[in-house]
């Protein structure tokens, strides 16, 4: 409801409620005076209280738009929408408790440094815009992504086997490949390479991050633009 019909909603009751006591209180003890008060009654109420209402609850409405943003700000990423490295980790954690399967994926922007140096932080940043939104298309309702850092994203998937977690890191790597904005920067290609790890029972979050660190540095080792998992370690087709 708008703060306008809201004012004008507060001041009908105002009015009734003014209006009742007024009848009542007259009734009483100055019938005679009746009609002329309960006029002025009411342009007192309209005059002083419309007024008031519609500052206070205009005040009200832009506290709660306030607390809406600050509530973003501290669970997202500026720049690509994503979840920030704080609500990752503990968003993580809680589909973790809840399910013993689970994957990770390290993603990783191939040579964005000498992206940023060679076309600009401006042309670096739409990359980066561009890669959140390639990953928040390709992910589950379920899976968790954030940018952790630079140009390094994480990606938890709940209740993922190693095939489900290879499709969708192929998904991103491909869409990337394909997009029309970015797909090149004066014919420098942009690619990423993916790190894959399945969860194993009991393992820590931290421990599975850290094998799909391992397979991400392995991708990177073998050329780039690719990605790797624990079984086998080769380019997924």
């Amino acid at each position: 409801m708008s703060v306008l019909r809201q004012s004008t909603l507060i001041m009908f009751l105002a009015l009734v409620g003014a209006d009742l006591l007024t009848t009542i209180f007259y009734g009483i003890f100055f019938s005679d005076r009746y009609l002329l008060d309960i006029v002025l009654t009411s342009i007192i109420v309209l005059l002083v209280g419309y007024p008031l209402a519609h500052f206070f609850l205009g005040q009200n409405t832009r506290l709660r738009a306030m607390a809406v943003e600050l509530d973003r700000v501290a669970r997202l990423d500026d720049l690509t929408g994503l979840c920030n490295r704080r609500t990752f980790f503990r968003e993580c954690e809680a589909a973790k408790a809840a399910d013993e399967r689970g994957a990770f994926l390290y993603v990783d922007v191939d040579h964005f440094k000498k992206l940023n140096d060679r076309f600009g932080h401006a042309a670096g940043d739409t990359v980066l815009r561009e890669m959140g939104e390639i990953i928040a298309c390709c992910v589950r309702g379920s899976d968790v992504a954030a940018r952790l850092g630079g140009e390094e994203f994480g990606i938890y998937l709940a209740d993922a086997d190693l095939v489900t977690a290879l499709a969708i890191a192929e998904r991103i790597r491909r869409r990337l490949a394909h997009t029309g904005l970015g797909v090149c920067l004066d014919g420098v290609p942009v690619t990423i390479s993916v790190g894959v790890a399945v969860r194993e029972s009991g393992q820590s979050l931290q421990e599975l991050m850290a094998r799909a660190d391992e397979n991400l540095y392995a991708a990177k080792e073998q050329g780039r633009d690719r990605i790797v998992s624990d079984h086998p370690r080769k380019r997924a087709a």
